[in-house]
């Protein structure tokens, strides 16, 4: 039997969208009472210069650095510059994103638009043709690699960076390293897509020199991950898991 979860809110951007909810069920044939803290998940409406986009499942939390990073990775910006304004409302359950873009967004914008009424786990779904699926983009040099011995530590210090994981499980990170394998940064999602794009997004509003830098993943890596690191000139992807078309 399950029962309507309550919301409980943590630390966030958007402060009426709670982060994670907790829930409250009995498993059947006991009386026991669980409790659960589960990780949010709200539909984001994205809208530039008051038109519609896209609509994406996101956690509530880091949402300017998602709008920054998902813009530069659609390739709808090219600096943080050309987004002249970032305004979120929230709306019962859902969240919606108003982007005022410069007149150099906007014309970009309309020569690729594509609309996307959600992204799946694949992050391709909704475009409009096949060279949409792999875009051309300008080769970025590999940063210096962080040894064998340097990523091993950098896995095993990376659950005390994950907040939201360990309040709840099944949130995907994103970390942001040095040459060395210190983490410098960590963004998180239910979506790992969406984890990269803040995370990217932060760069993105920090005017970081990325190319020296690298990201690790805590999830599967494929195609379209290797995509959104090579439009932010991020030299170096390390995946918890590789796939084909990724190597």
């Amino acid at each position: 039997m399950k029962t309507k979860p309550q919301l409980h809110a943590t630390q966030n951007d958007t402060d009426e969208a709670p982060v994670v909810v907790a829930h409250t069920w009995t498993q059947q044939g006991s009386n026991d009472i669980n409790h659960s803290l589960l990780p949010a998940e709200y539909p984001l409406a994205i809208n530039y210069n008051g038109i519609s986009h896209a609509v994406m499942m996101v956690t509530p939390r880091n949402i300017d650095d998602f709008v920054y990073g998902f813009s530069l990775s659609e390739q709808i910006i090219q600096t943080p510059a050309e987004i002249h304004d970032v305004q979120t409302e929230t709306l019962d359950e859902a969240l919606s994103v108003n982007v005022t873009l410069s007149n150099r967004a906007s014309v970009r914008l309309g020569n690729h638009k594509r609309q996307l009424s959600g992204r799946t786990g694949c992050g391709i779904c909704g475009i409009e043709n096949l060279s949409q699926a792999i875009p051309a983009l300008i080769p970025v040099a590999a940063s210096p690699y962080p040894s064998l011995a340097q990523l091993i530590r950098v896995r095993e210090e990376s659950r005390r960076w994950q907040e939201l994981s360990k309040i709840s499980g099944a949130v995907h990170a994103a970390f942001l390293i040095d040459t060395q394998g210190h983490i410098l940064e960590i963004r998180e999602d239910i979506g790992r897509h969406n984890a990269l794009d803040k995370l990217i997004g932060h760069t993105v509003k920090s005017r970081m020199t990325t190319s020296n830098l690298g990201v690790l993943m805590t999830s599967r890596c494929s195609i379209e991950l290797v995509q959104k690191v090579t439009a932010a000139k991020i030299g170096t992807l390390s995946p918890w898991v590789p796939q084909r078309r990724f190597l």
